[in-house]
């Protein structure tokens, strides 16, 4: 992808020509010379100077938009060049949240793995705004998560629904709101664990942050001790030694079960989401498209 084009995006990115110099390892004034280079070529302005940074004009929104598109197509055939020199051009790229392997991820990977033994397979976990910053970026063909509400429009991706989930608070058997039977309003006043939360770097996938502020909100982040863990297996030892509280898919009942862990009686006012598939909007190769189907099979199976 052309220099000038990455020294745009980081520019429309931080807002900020200085901070995008140091971010570079440029000079401010080759930084800003590049980008007057580059509106020059255009012969329209892409920036409104301000006196606490710049922003973008409309011939700037419609570059960012169109440049992201590059860089995404960019590091899509880097990862396919290099699928080619180690001869894995059957390959199944796919990513899910730790939740939905257990709830029947799993269970299609190990149907379509045994079906066609040939193929490899990356298997990426994480939060869904991590992942879908990596189907953008070409490096997953697909991934299974929650519907993300407020994704930015350039992300340029179809979501295929499968299944409703209610969210439960989960705690430890021994908890002292199952001991003394405590009311909802209670949970507030006891550390809350959350899994692989968002995390600041994928901000920008984002176009309406207010979703995203209403759960922090509800869930009181600014007002209680909170236990941030990237990892399933670490919140799950941590949920048993203390006495957190962690919001988590209802679904996943029977496998915390194993480990004491169960949910707290829920209302009819607890959050649905929506857990799905999504995918870049271009044609899918063959075998993406069928572990896409098996997927889509397993996951429909649990909502009937």
């Amino acid at each position: 992808m052309d220099k000038s084009y990455k020294q745009f995006l980081v520019v429309a990115e931080l807002g900020n020509i200085s901070l995008a110099a140091s971010h570079l390892g440029l000079s401010q004034p080759t930084l800003t010379s590049n980008i007057k280079k580059l509106e020059a070529s255009f012969d329209v302005p892409l920036f409104i100077r301000k006196s606490k940074g710049v922003e973008l004009t409309e011939y700037g929104q419609l570059l960012q938009e169109q440049a992201l598109e590059l860089q995404r197509r960019h590091d899509a055939l880097l990862h396919k060049m290099a699928d080619l020199k180690e001869r894995k051009t059957e390959k199944i790229r796919m990513g899910t949240g730790d939740a939905w392997w257990e709830v029947f991820v799993k269970q299609a990977l190990q149907q379509y793995s045994h079906n066609n033994p040939s193929i490899s397979i990356q298997l990426e976990f994480g939060n869904h705004l991590k992942l879908m910053d990596m189907l953008i970026h070409g490096q997953i063909d697909l991934f299974v998560g929650h519907e993300i509400i407020g994704l930015s429009r350039r992300c340029n991706v179809s979501f295929i629904p499968l299944l409703q989930d209610k969210e439960a608070l989960f705690v430890h058997q021994s908890h002292p709101l199952l001991l003394n039977q405590g009311k909802d309003s209670d949970t507030e006043l006891y550390p809350l664990l959350q899994v692989t939360p968002d995390s600041e770097t994928y901000q920008h996938l984002i176009e309406n942050p207010q979703p995203k502020q209403l759960e922090r909100e509800r869930k009181k982040v600014s007002e209680r001790i909170v236990y941030e863990i990237n990892s399933l297996t670490a919140s799950i030892d941590i949920l048993t030694t203390t006495t957190a509280i962690m919001p988590y898919p209802l679904s996943m009942a029977d496998y915390f079960s194993l480990s004491n862990i169960v949910p707290l009686t829920q209302d009819q006012k607890a959050q649905t989401g929506t857990v799905g598939i999504y995918h870049l909007n271009d044609p899918l190769v063959d075998h993406v498209n069928d572990i896409k189907h098996q997927l889509i099979a397993c996951g429909q199976q649990l909502s009937e």
